[in-house]
């Protein structure tokens, strides 16, 4: 259904998110069943407040709670649909610093119409939906002509549907319909600074490459540093670090020879199978 991936395939961070609002949402419907009131202490704890700003981690915890079970249902499904493709294609660490900044950033953002606004400053906002604003616009940028089924209806290109959902939160903000549209807002253009500003500059790549032990040898001072690409004599060995570099900096992060060696191992894979 939806074409989703078996849960234990997709990218590891979407599992984890999506484990993560599962624990809390299971906790409201725990505390339901057993005659406690746990989702007012969710809320409470975890919901971002407009008013009480000052509490600087609701800016991080709203975006794991959700206390309706359509609410949390459908953003997880647009997490898993839409968040694995991004979080393969992009790499795993960028994907977790686009999902925080997004979420985060769309909650700052859409403080300032409820505390200044026609909107009340008391609105509990929750949800992931601030978060995965930024994932859509990743997802827009990586995709564009992808075809997609538009409130699962519509089809319609990637293109043209992300200006769809932006034009609807606009022209619907000013509703008062329960639905945090200006966070949604918020977290499309966290995506776009995160898409323009963040992913590409050399210190986010060195901010989210993994540290590496260094190497000490008697010819390391003496020995020149060769720009270029290293060959393995072990194929074994050379899959392994392709795999393990898209998997930490995404597909776009391979060489040209990378491309053509995953290519040609492919083409092999398939030989030895018959294909």
């Amino acid at each position: 259904m939806f074409g989703l991936k078996p849960f234990g395939f997709i990218a590891k961070p979407v599992r984890v998110l999506i484990s993560i609002n599962a624990i809390v949402f299971g906790l409201v419907i725990l505390g339901a069943l057993i005659g406690l009131d746990s989702q007012a202490l969710v809320l409470s704890v975890g919901a971002l407040i407009p008013i009480e700003f000052t509490q600087a981690w609701r800016f991080l915890t709203y975006n794991f709670v959700h206390v309706s079970f359509m609410h949390f249902l459908f953003n997880m499904l647009m997490l898993w649909m839409f968040g694995d493709e991004v979080a393969e294609f992009m790499g795993h660490r960028k994907f977790v610093g686009l999902y925080i900044f997004s979420g985060i950033f769309a909650g700052v953002f859409s403080i300032p119409f409820y505390l200044f606004g026609s909107l009340s400053p008391y609105a509990m906002i929750i949800g992931a939906s601030g978060a995965l604003m930024g994932v859509f616009v990743a997802y827009y940028k990586f995709f564009p002509e992808r075809t997609l089924l538009l409130f699962f209806v519509i089809p319609l290109k990637m293109k043209y549907a992300i200006w769809v959902l932006i034009a609807l939160d606009i022209m619907m903000s000013q509703t008062n319909d329960s639905i945090a549209h200006f966070t949604h807002l918020g977290g499309v253009l966290a995506g776009f600074i995160f898409m323009n500003f963040f992913y590409r500059i050399p210190f986010w790549e060195k901010w989210f490459q993994p540290k590496r032990k260094k190497q000490h040898s008697q010819h390391n001072s003496s020995e020149k540093v060769l720009e270029g690409e290293v060959g393995y004599l072990d194929q074994d060995k050379q899959m392994d670090a392709i795999l393990s570099k898209v998997n930490k900096e995404g597909v776009n992060s391979l060489t040209e020879s990378e491309r053509q060696y995953l290519l040609k191992a492919g083409e092999r894979l398939r030989r030895r199978r018959g294909l």
